[in-house]
């Protein structure tokens, strides 16, 4: 291991050691301008990949922004966003033949839509592209996705239309939030397609008692099949439709009233959350069973159903509940992971929890609360940033020493921290290399001057240098 973090050279092993830190909110020495939320994780035992969050709070005195932890719950990138702005749906994909971060950004409005558009960074974080919805939309934080063929898919801001709610005991001139989502070409901001609810499905479905305006369906997740159809989930009507890709048309209804589908034992859903399809035969999706005023059952649960389309029936494959008995009234998600084990995100019960194929829990991390992430994912991701290095250094008044601190947002290549160090700025010597200890790294340094940071990867190659300063 210290050949690898020399680069094969004679330089001695630094002691280093993490900064403790204390609290619902992380702060850095080197990076004074980020406060991401504290990520607890219990249990070790994780797949490959990061965690990517959105945290979000009601609290006026947190920092909100795109994040990404390690199986430690270790920061490794936090991207803040102003006052009163939020992210969701962060996602690792592809666009142009590069790996990139995407994430819906912007603000919620009552009673919890969101008003915004899509960011897209590169490996190094810097903004590639700013989606935003055509028809002088704006896009909702709901749904937020990348295809493989170039296109975003993505919920809108639901629009207000007058219609006739007599026949679920509302007001002949009643007004309905109808739900929206379109779908364009990332490069050219192309409308291909735009839905509308009322054309297609009926404010009967719903299970949502009548409010004004009422928002029978309330539009949550959008999947594009491997025939090109959607597969859509409506919260409010207890269902997940597959829709016609021409048409819009609805082709069946799964769940909720009036069902194309016979639902076995434990197979029925209520208030739910992120519909998926994992093969021809297989779907999963995030059982809230509450919208907060009104509650099915008393726990929420993470569900993997058996669906055969031939004999139109639905069977419970597993289902995943936490045992805190977490009842999420709102947000949360399911993914299969390429191993085969299931992350479940629990929305607002501020959890992720990691299982096995057969139930077993084996890693739960948990968000400061009253914080939550609507979607969390587990994925593979390279980072270099384009900033190099932060370094601060701290002097011991009484015994004149120094140590510093040293940090990169984002990367996730780097293993050392090669020091360099001199009473001349411009003539420094490597004193060693520290190793990494999480996001910040504190180095003692001795009575040196001036000082500057070198990232190496585990091959010993350096990856950036940081500025000299003073310490």
């Amino acid at each position: 291991m210290d050949e690898l973090l020399h680069g094969g050279s004679s330089a001695p092993t630094l002691h280093a050691f993490r900064p403790t830190t204390h609290g619902a909110t992380l702060s850095f020495r080197s990076r004074g301008d980020l406060r991401p939320p504290a990520v607890e994780v219990q249990g070790a035992e994780t797949a490959a990949g990061y965690l990517l969050l959105g945290p979000g709070s009601q609290a006026d005195n947190t920092e909100q922004g795109p994040m990404l932890v390690d199986a430690t719950g270790q920061l490794v990138w936090f991207r803040p966003l102003p006052h009163g702005l939020w992210a969701s749906n962060l996602g690792a994909g592809s666009y142009g033949g590069r790996r990139v971060l995407s994430w819906w950004e912007g603000k919620v409005v009552p009673p919890g839509f969101g008003q915004g558009e899509g960011v897209i960074v590169d490996h190094s974080y810097q903004e590639v592209k700013r989606i935003r919805p055509a028809n002088g939309r704006q896009m909702d934080l709901h749904a937020f996705h990348l295809t493989p063929e170039g296109t975003a898919v993505f919920t809108c801001f639901p629009e207000t239309v007058p219609a006739d709610l007599s026949s679920v005991n509302g007001p002949a001139d009643g007004q309905v939030s109808e739900s929206i989502f379109q779908e364009i070409d990332v490069r050219t901001g192309r409308l291909l397609l735009e839905w509308r609810s009322l054309d297609h499905i009926p404010v009967t479905d719903s299970y949502k008692p009548v409010g004004a305006p009422y928002d029978y369906l309330h539009l949550n997740s959008i999947q594009i099949l491997p025939d090109g159809n959607f597969l859509i989930s409506g919260r409010h009507t207890w269902s997940l439709y597959k829709l016609e890709r021409g048409t819009g048309r609805v082709i069946w209804k799964l769940g909720g009233k009036r069902s194309d589908f016979n639902m076995g034992p434990g197979a029925q859903f209520a208030w739910q959350h992120d519909a998926r399809s994992i093969s021809d035969t297989r779907f999963t999706v995030f059982d809230n069973e509450s919208d907060g005023p009104n509650t099915n059952l008393p726990q929420s649960r993470g569900l993997i159903l058996d669906v055969d389309s031939a004999r139109r029936s639905v069977t419970l494959h597993r289902a995943f509940q936490h045992p805190q008995k977490l009842l999420a009234t709102a947000m949360g998600n399911v993914q299969v992971l390429p191993n085969g084990r299931v992350l479940i995100g629990w929305g607002t019960a501020s959890h992720t929890t990691e299982f096995t194929t057969d139930g077993r829990l084996i890693s739960d991390a948990q968000l400061p609360p009253n914080m939550y992430s609507y979607r969390v994912y587990r994925s593979a991701w390279r980072g270099t940033p384009a900033d190099p290095p932060a370094v601060a250094a701290q002097r011991d008044a009484r015994t004149g020493k120094s140590t510093i601190y040293v940090s990169w947002n984002g990367s996730t290549e780097v293993t050392g921290w090669q020091v360099h160090a001199g009473h001349r700025r411009r003539h420094l010597t490597t004193l060693g290399v520290a190793p990494r200890q999480g996001f910040e790294t504190a180095i003692p340094v001795g009575r040196h001057r001036y000082v500057a940071v070198s990232a190496l990867d585990r091959f010993g190659r350096r990856l950036a240098r940081s500025a000299t300063l003073r310490a």
